[in-house]
């Protein structure tokens, strides 16, 4: 015994022990170099529902000891449930007895993890052509390229390092980076993080390239795909919608009771098993929500869907997230400063961010936060119906004290229903208070910037030093924070009752648990409310706040919709914070990260900066493709710039008699949707005439547009934005990519204008250092749609002339790969595209 627990941490036990009268104990030990517990922290008192808290706490090396009232250490089944928990995360397990005289030692405490060194040959030899992925693949190709990066991974692995590895397209670089992360994981037996952007690409690692290395290398490894908690069913909220219907719309009443059958055949429970998409007003109320989870008090707690992925994910050795995942994870450990415990993800110390260019807009859409008269009404009508006085939190709570509480509690029920009365009116008026000082306000603004609320017209004005000494500001803003305040006294008025509730008898109390929890997730969102609204009016120079105003659907009419808004000015100090000085190693790649073939913009965004250089490695790798042969790229140089009158005419016209030449597969990029529609409108009676296919974005969903186009040969597609990049159309079905403008953002929108601005004060050119990269980022992004493997061939046109008229243009262009490029008039530049499609493929 005393070679496993120390004198004084038995001490320790016995004395938590006897205090509880002898009931069960959770203790917390750290052991010394012996692996010995020396101390011990008391946790719980009470039984297993005590250990997700616990597992909030333990980290590696640390061992959680557990007291058998009876006597007897034989572990019951959830205490061996409990130490593959534990086990998972490095923590041992130890039963004792009340008198802590006997030792039982589920799971042994653990070592500290070994310093691993993964071998360069070891990983090189999977990428032999006579290796185990080439021995799988019959088509494999030795790609000097991907050897490289997968080597950078690994020595960023081995140094402890942060990487920075942009990898042109068809380097393969899912490969190059997961080879090493899953030797690295199987090694030192740590868990390693992969988050992306996008759905696709996680499919793709998931559906692909991770089963062709399970397959290749024979290697017995775990892979999980995490997703948010609201991606999951929630069976508790699903029964509460079931047992008040009428809370629902009647369109929704059949969804509800599909997705009732469904739950009970569903194996993950998760939104992307459903076969239809409910709306998103439905599913809201009943999908997994962290302020309304009551955990282990939850009757469906061990079968729960959302619980049941977070157990598979702390037994997995890769966790695939997205970026949003990734940062609420980071968040909640950079606000808790526990980097070795339990999260929102398992504890992990090495992290792989590919799809990394979308990091710091990421990041600020994350920690961004806005207020609007719907931020109210979707809290505050949970408590009451604004129609069905009988239906809601608040009403279904005093039907249940009614039923519970028995004749002689008579006194207790009057008080709480005097309570729950008031709160009920207290809402409603909270409610229209908000409406009103909201629509106010907006209507106020307006009228101070000599503006007309128009239908589909809206109003955005960030708030800068002018407009913060206006006084329709300055009443907005006092108006605001009085809302504010009145929020955060109705979550106060909450929380009384909450703890009233909590007074209650065990029966009765029990029986009201799930409404409870469901006050408890109200109550913190409208304090969360409030200090949206204070972030949105306080006078903070780390932020950038702006509102919107327009006109917009309410209900079944329409009415003035005033949005107030914040965002970080800087994500950067942030990111370094909660993620780069924290890890062992981070690896960030991407087909886009470098501008003119440097990282340094990257860098300043995301928090790298001032990196010392010994921990930071940047590897640049082109892409293996013959892009001599096989593209060409156009610029006409007697087109109107897009500035002038008679640009979207002209952009027209070629756009046209491009497409014929190439026989239409094109996809003809736009950075404005009205540019677009116009265009899209003039050419499609045409073009279809002629017998192509012409597709336009927002007609169907991105998915079946995508199948559609690569189905039929003769397809166009105009789109905008999430066409720039993820789409991935191989072979003839795409051989012109027609890019109709730079992709610069709107140099107004409000936190691009305060970024530039605070650029400009400290002395630097906000155009060059901010403005262009951004758009050099996507303009490569756009490119890259066109050539995706060793045999496409296409045609880039880019209609935007400043490319080469300007002197930023260079950086657009030495960005790209060594492509022909021919800057001629149009007819000449027609004319070289008519040769180059002529040619054999």
């Amino acid at each position: 015994m005393n070679a496993h627990l120390s004198i004084a941490a038995q001490s320790i036990l016995r004395e938590a022990i006897h205090e509880t009268g002898g009931n069960e104990v959770f203790g917390l030990g750290h052991t010394d170099d012996q692996l010995c517990v020396d101390d011990v922290e008391i946790l719980a008192r009470g039984n297993q529902d005590s250990v997700p808290a616990i597992l909030q706490v333990c980290r590696h090396g640390d061992v959680v000891i557990h007291n058998h009232p009876g006597g007897n250490l034989e572990p019951s089944a959830q205490d061996i449930a409990i130490a593959g928990q534990l086990g998972s995360l490095g923590v041992g397990f130890y039963i004792v007895d009340n008198d802590v005289e006997n030792l039982y030692r589920v799971v042994e405490a653990f070592s500290p993890p070994a310093d691993i060194h993964l071998s360069p040959g070891e990983v090189a030899g999977h990428f032999a052509p006579d290796g185990c992925i080439g021995s799988a693949l019959a088509d494999y190709e030795e790609r000097p390229e991907q050897l490289r990066m997968a080597l950078a991974v690994t020595e960023c692995f081995n140094q402890d390092a942060i990487s920075l590895i942009e990898a042109g397209t068809g380097t393969g670089k899912s490969l190059a980076y997961l080879v090493p992360a899953v030797l690295r994981s199987l090694a030192g037996r740590e868990r390693i993080v992969i988050s992306t952007n996008t759905i696709n690409l996680q499919e793709q690692l998931l559906r692909k390239d991770l089963p062709l290395l399970q397959r290749a290398t024979g290697l017995e490894f775990k892979v999980a795909l995490v997703k948010g908690r609201s991606n999951y069913l929630c069976m508790r909220r699903l029964d509460t919608a079931m047992a008040e219907p009428g809370l629902f719309d009647q369109e929704h009443t059949s969804e509800l009771a599909a997705l009732h059958t469904w739950a009970g055949q569903t194996r993950d429970g998760s939104k992307e098993d459903l076969s239809f998409v409910p709306r998103d007003t439905l599913w809201s109320e009943v999908c997994c929500e962290a302020d309304q989870c009551s955990r282990a008090r939850c009757r469906y707690f061990h079968t729960c869907f959302f619980h049941q992925s977070r157990r598979q994910a702390a037994h997995a050795d890769i966790l695939i997230v997205n970026h949003a995942l990734l940062l609420a994870d980071l968040s909640l450990r950079h606000s808790t400063d526990n980097y070795a415990a339990l999260a929102v993800l398992p504890p992990f110390s090495r992290l792989i961010l590919d799809e990394a260019h979308h990091l710091e807009e990421v990041a600020t859409r994350y920690f961004s936060a806005q207020v609007t008269r719907f931020s109210y009404a979707r809290i505050l009508n949970r408590l009451r119906h604004p129609r069905k006085a009988e239906r809601g939190l608040l009403p279904r709570l005093l039907q249940q004290l009614g039923r519970e509480l028995s004749d002689t509690q008579d006194t207790l029920y009057q008080t709480l229903h005097e309570t729950i009365e008031t709160l009920t009116s207290n809402g409603l008026a909270l409610l229209e208070r908000a409406i009103n000082d909201l629509e106010q306000a907006g209507e106020e603004l307006a009228k101070a910037l000599g503006r007309q609320i128009r239908d589909r017209e809206e109003i955005r004005q960030r708030l800068t030093e002018t407009i913060l000494i206006n006084p329709a500001w300055q009443e907005t803003a006092r108006r605001l924070r009085a809302l504010a305040r009145a929020t955060s006294e109705h979550a106060g008025q909450i929380e009384a009752l909450l703890k009233q509730l909590k007074k209650l008898p065990e029966e009765p109390r029990d029986k009201l648990d799930s409404t409870t929890t469901d006050l408890a997730g109200i109550f913190s969102r409208l304090n969360i409310l409030a200090e949206n609204l204070f972030a949105c009016t306080a006078d903070d120079p780390a932020s950038c706040r702006w509102f919107e105003i327009s006109l917009g659907r309410i209900g079944r009419g329409e009415g003035i919709i005033a949005r107030f808004c914040s965002a970080p000015l800087e994500v950067a100090g942030l990111l370094r914070e909660a993620m780069i000085d924290r890890m062992n190693s981070v690896v960030m790649t991407s087909a886009t990260l470098t501008v003119a073939g440097r990282f340094t913009f990257l860098r300043q965004r995301i928090g790298l900066a001032e990196m010392e250089e010994k921990r930071l490695y940047e590897l640049l790798l082109d892409s293996p493709f013959d892009f001599d042969r096989q593209a060409l790229l156009g610029v006409p140089t007697d087109l109107p710039e897009p500035g002038h009158p008679n640009f979207a005419d002209a952009a027209r016209d070629l756009i046209e008699q491009a497409l014929l030449r190439a026989d239409g597969r094109s996809f003809v990029l736009f950075t404005s949707y009205s540019l677009l529609r116009r265009i899209h409108d003039e050419l499609a009676p045409g073009l279809s005439a002629r017998g192509f296919r012409v597709m336009r974005q927002g007609e169907q969903t991105r998915h079946r547009l995508l199948e559609q186009f690569s189905q039929d040969p003769t397809s166009i597609l105009f789109a905008t934005d999430s066409f720039w990049e993820g789409v991935d159309v191989p072979g003839r079905s795409l051989e012109q990519v027609i890019i109709v403008r730079l992709p610069f953002r709107v140099p107004t929108e409000p936190v691009l204008e305060a970024r530039a601005e605070a650029i400009s004060q400290a002395g630097g050119d906000p155009f060059m250092e901010y403005t262009v990269p951004q758009a050099v980022i996507r303009f490569r992004q756009g490119f890259g749609r066109l050539i995706r493997n060793k045999t496409d061939r296409g045609v880039v046109l880019i209609l935007d002339n400043r490319v080469v008229r300007r002197g930023y243009g260079r950086l657009f262009l030495q960005s790209l790969p060594q492509v022909p490029v021919v800057k001629q008039p149009q007819d000449v530049l027609l004319t070289a595209m008519t040769d180059f499609f002529a040619r054999d493929h």
